[in-house]
């Protein structure tokens, strides 16, 4: 019996790794509900199934995504869970966030608002943003990008 314990506790262990971290993933955020043209902002989310800010803050997120299906914002995840890969890198510097990178990466729990022409931070979601504070983040970091877009275009 001592034998067949000793055999189960390493089996148990390894099912409950392998649950709990593939339980909070998801491919990209926002998958569903990507801009078809060129994005000006870039919400890029920095998350692990282990952060527990994370579970508090992508729900959230998730139900304001749609909210931006027609507006000009890409919703990308740098997930952390399996620790800082270089296909995670891979998958920043693709999405033009290369040089941002570095400062944050395997840092969890929070969103950043890029602009994806200059790669300047407009705006940080946190778990202490409620929904409709994500709403009007992203809302005010589209109109910043937009009118910094339209400033460009008219010189």
């Amino acid at each position: 019996m001592k034998r067949l314990k000793d055999l189960m506790f390493p089996v148990i262990v390894v099912a409950g790794i392998a649950i709990f971290a593939l339980s909070g993933r998801n491919a990209k955020a926002g998958s569903d509900y990507q801009y078809a043209g060129e994005p000006e902002i870039v919400a890029a989310t920095f998350s692990s199934a282990w952060c527990s800010a994370c579970k508090i803050l992508k729900p959230r997120l998730a139900d304001v995504i749609p909210d931006f299906a027609e507006q000009p914002v890409k919703f990308v995840e740098f997930d952390f869970t399996f620790g800082q890969r270089e296909e995670i890198y891979e998958q920043a510097a693709a999405e033009g966030l290369g040089d941002l990178y570095p400062r944050y990466k395997g840092a969890t729990g929070f969103t950043l608002l890029v602009d994806s022409d200059t790669g300047e931070i407009i705006d940080m979601l946190t778990i202490n943003h409620s929904k409709n504070a994500m709403r009007a983040a992203i809302a005010q970091a589209v109109a910043l990008a937009s009118r910094d877009d339209e400033g460009a275009l008219a010189q």
